[in-house]
């Protein structure tokens, strides 16, 4: 038995996805003006490309493109060309590619618009020098996906079935206050939900204690009711025996992270840096990121 008929690689592929999208047009006998309506509808459509999981549309001007090329040369016409630059990102310069790639390795599960949005706050880009696409091919490029960690293994996305099956909660470390003659520290607490990414509870302390996680922790069940589990860090902060008898008698799942794992802590991390940004947009305070970009995710207990 042969082999079943095949593209020879992903640019045939490629091709013959593009000739399938427009090849009824080709074959049909339609005035200018009919040609340029066909295409118009055939831009509201989304299709899958090959080897891509999402669905999108293409402008009239590809379309357009596409037309002509298969029309005048056929499935040849239509294979994409590699870019002569093909591996580096062309609006980026060499210190900047290698500031993103750095940050990828030091935080695998950032997203990244978060990346993008963190480097323009911090002035390191300017805003629309380089888009989301450039640096996700960069990524791609240099196998440096989402969730990749230099021990090799894979961070996979995961998510609770539903609302108030897992609540996550962690402190982070705001800027000091000064406080009349006095400096006093500033800890933002959260709880946050897995499922909806809803903000249960939001307050600020000036301490860091077991009693402070069950004040936020009280005034959140009396809101939103018991979640199924909840799940925190190793700081003394959440392995008090109050919080966990607190759990057992209301059957909550009392969960820590493990020791040393911080990717594990990924979607408390990410909000605590989505605050940072939005407080440096209204709150400017000199001095806050004098390393990385992403310095306020570091900052998290």
């Amino acid at each position: 038995m042969s082999d079943p008929l095949v593209p020879r690689d992903h640019a045939e592929a490629i091709a013959l996805f593009r000739a399938e999208v427009i090849g009824a047009l080709t074959r049909s006998e339609l005035s200018r003006g009919e040609l340029a309506a066909a295409i118009r509808a055939l831009a509201q459509h989304r299709f899958r490309p090959p080897g891509r999981r999402a669905t999108k549309c293409f402008a009239v001007s590809t379309l357009e493109r596409w037309y002509y090329a298969y029309r005048h040369g056929g499935l040849a016409a239509l294979v994409p060309h590699a870019r002569s630059d093909r591996g580096r990102a062309r609006e980026l310069t060499a210190e900047q590619r290698q500031l993103l790639l750095d940050i990828r390795r030091e935080h695998p599960t950032a997203t990244v618009p978060l990346i993008l949005r963190t480097l323009v706050a911090d002035g390191r880009l300017a805003k629309g020098a380089v888009s989301t696409t450039t640096i996700a091919r960069l990524y791609r490029e240099a196998g440096l996906p989402r969730g990749h960690r230099p021990d090799g293994h894979t961070r996979l996305r995961w998510q609770a079935e539903h609302a108030g099956a897992l609540w996550h909660g962690d402190v982070c470390h705001g800027p000091a206050l000064r406080v009349g003659d006095t400096t006093r520290p500033l800890r933002i607490h959260a709880l946050l939900d897995d499922a909806s990414r809803f903000v249960v509870a939001l307050e600020a302390h000036h301490s860091e204690r077991e009693d402070d996680m069950l004040g936020i922790f009280l005034a959140a069940l009396r809101r939103h009711g018991a979640p199924d589990a909840l799940y925190l860090d190793n700081g003394a902060t959440y392995r008090g025996d109050a919080l966990r008898l607190a759990c057992e008698r209301l059957g909550v799942t009392l969960l820590h992270a493990r020791p040393g794992d911080a990717p594990a802590r990924g979607k408390m991390e990410r909000f605590y840096a989505e605050v940072a940004i939005m407080r440096s947009r209204v709150w400017p305070t000199p001095g806050l990121r004098r390393r990385l970009p992403l310095d306020p995710m570091q900052r998290c207990a």
